[in-house]
């Protein structure tokens, strides 16, 4: 049973996808807010700049396009939030973004807001902290490989 609700609901979705996104690609404008959905999830603050200063919205955009199922998500949810007000995304307030990204954290992982969430929120801090900038001005201490940790006993 499972089985071919599973795939009704595959159909429906890649028909419902294919009629809303058509051949969406990476570079379209629903893809034009991710930028501030990267900033919304990874803001500038007194010690690191944005996803975006870092280009993580091109990097994640560049490993979408590689894919056209994700493509086709991603285009589909960020076209879903550019038509949740009167205007896009990218132009809501601040706390009209979060309260936004605070719904699609929590919906459920197999409807696009939350699929898209979870899968964006997972790129995003990946690239954004392969990055030595993003930890910049972090007070860390450096790794003591290869030499290990100086000995204090003797």
């Amino acid at each position: 049973m499972k089985a071919k609700r599973r795939a009704v609901l595959m159909g429906m979705l890649s028909v419902g996808l294919s009629s809303v996104c058509g051949s969406a690609t990476a570079d379209t404008a629903p893809m034009a807010s991710l930028a501030s959905v990267v900033d919304t999830l990874l803001p500038a603050d007194d010690v690191s700049p944005s996803a975006s200063a870092l280009g993580v919205d091109k990097d994640i955009a560049d490993f979408v396009a590689e894919n056209d199922m994700m493509t086709r998500l991603f285009a589909a949810a960020l076209d879903w939030m550019d038509h949740l007000a009167d205007r896009p995304f990218r132009d809501l307030t601040p706390p009209e973004q979060t309260e936004v990204l605070t719904f699609m954290e929590s919906a459920d992982f197999n409807a696009i807001p939350g699929r898209f969430y979870h899968i964006l929120r997972t790129l995003a801090v990946e690239f954004y902290y392969a990055r030595s900038e993003a930890v910049a001005g972090f007070p860390l201490d450096p790794a003591p490989q290869p030499n290990g940790y100086p000995p204090p006993w003797g």
